[in-house]
């Protein structure tokens, strides 16, 4: 009875609301691709909630995403609902009254991992731009976590109306790397990742490594591909032999123990392949019988070490980018080199200071204790006290005062 009331109450609610259309008649048109959504349909719903502009909408998105939406089954009607012991707490999506009930007759709407996604780049459109810094920050982390081509456009309209000067850095940064990646026009592209040549953090050096992701291939002649490297096929001979036969181009190597199972269940008055059986106790005697085998067609013959060099040298092994512009990849390419440059001379510059440091501190050790014994002739018992004390004096004072010689080097 409370269910057809709160339904009867939504329809009431419905048919003399002031908004043209609200965020329930939105669901109504989405039913079924609501309730059971997946990757392929759910798109059509996201559109049309995300076109409505409507401020309920990111909250429902949140909601759905976290898998607290449930349905009416009886009237259709979806809540935002939340499990109080043996009762149902439902809110309603637009006027946001809340209502407890007995769990009865409703059902959880639980999206899969997939839709979760999808669902969760709708909802960084609207937290782009949300009023919240913390809930715009919280965006951009999910887009550096999970960044994608469809992502860079709203990126790049919420950048207009950012005052927070720190968040907006961190806009035009993903932009770049977003660019960089999925940029529409090659030019565009070129420019984003040549700007990441100052850049040293590992988010950049990330990004240059994504656009240079390679996979490996095997095949009787060079695809027409943006090819990475190609490689010697004599070497690691056993895994470049095994690339062959999970390719289906090469025999797979028969193991000892199924050539043993092989001349086993193959043995006919005390003989194998014409062998006897108390002459196989060498393994030239079992290859010879085995080979016998395989001659008469009861069995695969044996791959031999001549087979698989004739095998490798009749193939070419390469490694492809996933990125087909070669132009794109040899620019990323040329930009990582500088960028690994540059941290390799901060690197070595900053071993070798604390070296130095590490040495200062031994020679004054050292020099303390020699004067001491030089002029007095007899060792000084408090020398490493007061070593002691200048270390935790060093330790204290770099806490407070920041370090910015790697800064420096690398601005």
């Amino acid at each position: 009875m409370v269910r057809i009331l709160i339904g009867l109450a939504w329809l009431f609610a419905s048919a003399f609301a002031l908004q043209a259309q609200d965020l329930q008649s939105l669901l109504q048109k989405h039913t079924d691709e609501i309730t059971k959504p997946s990757r392929s349909s759910v798109g059509l719903a996201l559109d049309d909630l995300v076109a409505s502009g409507l401020p309920q909408v990111p909250v429902f998105l949140e909601h759905w995403s976290d898998r607290s939406v449930w349905k009416d089954m009886e009237s259709g009607v979806f809540f935002i609902g939340t499990e109080q012991g043996d009762a149902l707490l439902l809110r309603d999506v637009d006027t946001g009254v809340e209502t407890q009930v007995a769990p009865d007759g409703y059902i959880q709407i639980r999206p899969n991992g997939g839709v979760r996604r999808v669902i969760g780049t709708a909802l960084v459109q609207f937290q782009l731009s949300d009023p919240d810094p913390k809930r715009r920050v919280s965006a951009l982390e999910s887009i550096a976590r999970r960044g994608g081509a469809d992502q860079l456009a709203p990126l790049m309209a919420s950048l207009k109306g950012e005052d927070v000067p720190s968040i907006r850095a961190r806009k035009e940064q993903l932009i770049t790397f977003l660019t960089a990646r999925f940029g529409e026009g090659q030019a565009d592209r070129i420019t984003a990742i040549q700007s990441l040549s100052k850049d040293t953090s590992v988010a950049a050096r990330a990004v240059l490594n994504q656009i240079l992701v390679t996979t490996s291939g095997v095949a009787k002649t060079l695809p027409a591909a943006n090819i990475a490297s190609v490689t010697d096929p004599m070497d690691e001979r056993e895994a470049r032999y095994e690339a062959l036969v999970k390719a289906g181009l090469a025999p797979a190597i028969i193991p000892a123990n199924a050539i043993r199972t092989a001349l086993e269940a193959n043995i006919e008055e005390g003989r194998v392949g014409g062998v006897p059986i108390a002459q196989l106790g060498t393994d030239a005697a079992r290859t010879q019988a085995y080979d016998a085998l395989a001659n008469a067609g009861i069995v695969p013959p044996l791959v031999t070490p001549q087979d698989i060099d004739t095998a490798l040298q009749s193939h070419v092994f390469y490694e492809v980018y996933s990125e087909k512009n070669a132009e794109i990849t040899a620019i990323a390419r040329a930009t990582l080199d500088r960028v690994e440059t540059r941290v390799g001379w901060a690197q070595t510059l900053d071993l070798g200071l604390d070296g130095l440091s590490l040495a200062s501190i031994y020679f004054l050790a050292a020099i303390g204790l020699a004067i001491t014994f030089g002029q007095m002739g007899v060792i000084n018992m408090a020398h490493g006290e007061y070593i002691m004390m200048g270390a935790y004096t060093g330790y204290v004072v770099q806490l407070i005062v920041p370090d910015y010689t790697i800064s420096l080097l690398v601005a």
